[in-house]
C-alpha cells in the first residue's frame, strides 16, 4: 500500500517503540511491559471495561459499559495529568502501570472488578462482582499457573500485564482490542474474507481481506478509489467486529464477507465509515443471520437478496 498516508498509526507506533524501551531498561523481569495493550477511543470490550474499573479505583467515577466513548477519554486524561503522564488519553504501555491495584483474597472494590472481568476472559466464568473471594483466588492461581507465574493468587503488576497482554481463550467473543479482534476473525476457519470486489473492479487496498489484515497490523482499513468517497482511510469499529466473530465463535455460523470499507456502496453508506459489512453464503438463512447480528448490536441489518448487510453505530 506505498503512497497511503495514515495519520493516526503513529500513537500507535510510538507505544509500541516505548513499551521495547521499557522492556530494555527495566530488564529481563519486567520484558513482558512489552505485551501491555494500547485501549483509546473507539475501542469496546472487556479491555475497556477493565479500564473503566480501575479508573474508577482511583476516584475518576467512569461508567463500565465497555465503550471508550469521550466521557472515558477524559477521565484517562484525566488520570495521566495526576499521575505525571503526557495527557494523550490512550492507555498504554505508559498509564498501564500506574493504572493497575495488586488485589487479593480479602480485597473488593472497583479494581476486583477489573480482575474479574480480566480473568473471565480466559473463561473463568466469576461474578463481577467486586469481592475477592475463593472463586476468583482459584482463577487468579490458575491463570498464573498457566501462564509460568508465582501461582500465590496475588493480582499485582506481572499477573496484571499477562491478562491484559493477551488474547483470552473465549475466541473473541467477550471483546478484545480492534487488532486482536481483526487477528481473530482472520484465523476463524467459518470466516472466509473476500480477496476481491464483488464488482469486478481490481483494487487490492480495499478488499474485505486487505481490511482485516490492515486492521490486525494495528492501522486503518481503506475504502476502494472507485467508491464515491474515493481512496481513504478509516478505522473500523470494534463492535462491528466483534459482532462479526460472536457470529462464528458463539452462533456458529459460517459465512464469506464479501465487502466491509471497500466497494462501491451509496454515498452516505456505512461501510465508507467503517461500521458495515456485507456477508454471503452463509449456514444458516438470511432472515436467521440478520436477527443474530440485530443480537450481537447491530443498529443495521437488512437482507438484500444476495447478500446481507450488518451495521453497528
Amino acid at each position: 500500500m506505498s503512497g497511503r498516508i495514515v495519520p493516526r498509526r503513529f500513537p500507535t507506533l510510538i507505544a509500541t517503540v516505548l513499551a521495547a524501551l521499557v522492556a530494555v531498561l527495566l530488564g529481563p523481569s519486567t520484558a513482558s511491559a512489552a505485551t501491555w495493550p494500547v485501549i483509546a477511543r473507539g475501542d469496546s470490550g472487556a479491555q475497556v471495561t477493565t479500564v473503566q474499573h480501575l479508573l474508577t479505583q482511583h476516584g475518576r467515577t467512569t461508567t463500565a459499559d465497555g465503550q471508550f466513548g469521550p466521557g472515558t477519554e477524559t477521565q484517562v486524561k484525566a488520570f495521566q495529568s495526576a499521575v505525571g503522564l503526557t495527557a494523550d488519553g490512550s492507555v498504554g504501555p505508559l498509564t498501564w502501570p500506574k493504572l493497575v491495584v495488586t488485589v487479593q483474597n480479602g480485597s473488593s472494590g472497583a479494581a476486583v472488578k477489573a480482575a474479574q472481568t480480566q480473568l473471565n476472559r480466559y473463561g473463568y466464568g466469576l461474578a463481577v462482582d467486586g469481592a475477592f473471594g475463593p472463586g476468583t483466588t482459584s482463577a487468579a492461581k490458575d491463570f498464573q499457573s498457566k501462564h509460568g507465574l508465582t501461582a500465590d493468587g496475588i493480582v499485582g503488576p506481572n499477573t496484571w500485564n499477562a491478562l491484559v497482554g493477551g488474547s483470552g481463550s473465549g475466541g473473541g467473543g467477550g471483546g478484545g482490542t480492534r487488532a486482536q479482534l481483526a487477528a481473530s476473525i482472520d484465523a476463524n476457519s467459518r470466516i472466509s474474507l473476500l480477496t476481491y470486489h464483488v464488482s469486478g473492479i481490481v483494487d487490492n487496498d480495499s478488499t474485505a481481506q486487505a481490511n482485516i489484515t490492515d486492521t490486525k497490523n494495528g492501522t486503518t482499513a481503506e475504502t476502494s478509489n472507485y467508491s464515491d468517497v474515493g481512496e481513504t482511510e478509516v478505522w473500523l469499529s470494534t463492535a462491528m467486529l466483534n459482532g462479526m466473530l460472536r457470529l462464528a465463535t458463539e452462533r456458529g455460523y459460517t459465512f464469506l464477507v464479501t465487502e466491509i470499507a471497500g466497494g462501491d456502496h451509496s454515498s452516505n453508506s456505512n461501510h465508507y465509515k467503517g461500521i458495515a459489512f456485507d456477508a454471503d453464503n452463509m449456514s444458516v438463512s438470511n432472515g436467521t443471520f440478520v436477527s443474530a447480528c440485530k443480537a450481537y448490536g447491530a443498529t443495521e441489518a437488512l437482507d438484500e437478496g444476495n447478500h446481507v448487510h450488518c451495521a453497528w453505530e
